[in-house]
């Protein structure tokens, strides 16, 4: 079971002022507050700088979004940092680009599919927001007024569509998400990075669904005895009790981190 973060800070001093110690984040509802719509999300001055001080303390930060990875460099504006970006299918590192060879492929199929569905005569249209990422296609239904009933239409909508049958189709907070059946997921891209860089000591802070192959992983890793990771949840109404029973600690908001930042960048 959970435990609230800062009542257990002592179990993270361990972490703290180590060099080896890494740091990777989700953004939306981990670094910003979730937004009505995605290009409204914000990160704050105090959060961006918390985070030039963690790189410049820390062995390495990296950010892992579903949005792109330009998208994720963009809205968290700190330069010199990883930015994973589609869940895995690309990454920002040092101003270059690099996308998985095998996703080219199905680039096509992913927006047929979108477009097919948009297009569909029962799919709901008030309030659903089209988000084209690229390699990846969301569709956004919180501002629906009627949210579940959309989310159920969409998805019938998507389980008879045959040009979608191939693809890869994820859900978050409010959101459908197609994608190319390629790929890793949040849990895979942190034990590449584990063993790519020589990995020690991993902090993951996440809030969604989305995450919990990263916190199993980080998990796994841990018990085998590869890493000393630890994996803190941003606790909210819209994510499964089971979430929380995947993680070490819990936080209650974006506010959370950016205290717990401050926390681990102090003396």
């Amino acid at each position: 079971m959970a435990n609230y973060l800062f009542q257990h800070l002592d179990e993270l001093e361990k972490f703290k002022n180590d060099l080896q110690t890494v740091l990777i984040t989700d953004i939306d509802g981990t670094l910003s507050k979730i937004a009505p719509t995605p290009d409204k999300a914000v990160v704050d001055p105090d959060m961006r700088d918390e985070l030039v001080k963690i790189r410049e303390k820390y062995k390495l930060v990296a950010v892992l979004s579903g949005r792109s990875a330009a998208n994720a460099r963009e809205l968290v504006g700190v330069e010199g940092i990883l930015y994973i970006g589609n869940h895995g299918l690309e990454f920002l590192k040092n101003g270059d680009s690099y996308l998985d060879p095998e996703v080219e492929q199905y680039l096509s199929q992913v927006k047929e599919a979108a477009h097919t569905i948009k297009q569909h005569p029962s799919c709901p249209v008030e309030g659903v927001l089209w988000e084209d990422k690229g390699v990846c296609y969301s569709i956004h239904y919180r501002l629906c007024p009627r949210p579940e009933e959309a989310h159920e239409k969409i998805l019938k909508i998507l389980e008879d569509l045959d040009c979608a049958k191939s693809l890869k189709v994820t859900e978050g907070r409010k959101i459908i998400e197609i994608r190319p059946p390629v790929g890793f997921d949040k849990g895979q891209i942190m034990e590449k990075l584990v063993d790519e860089n020589n990995l020690e000591k991993i902090i993951y802070l996440g809030d969604d669904i989305t995450d919990a192959d990263a916190f199993s992983k980080l998990r796994e890793l841990s018990n085998k005895g590869k890493i000393e990771g630890r994996g803190v949840l941003v606790i909210s109404d819209e994510i499964p009790q089971g979430l929380k029973d995947a993680v070490d600690f819990y936080v209650h908001s974006v506010d959370d981190v950016l205290k717990f930042f401050k926390w681990i960048n102090s003396p």
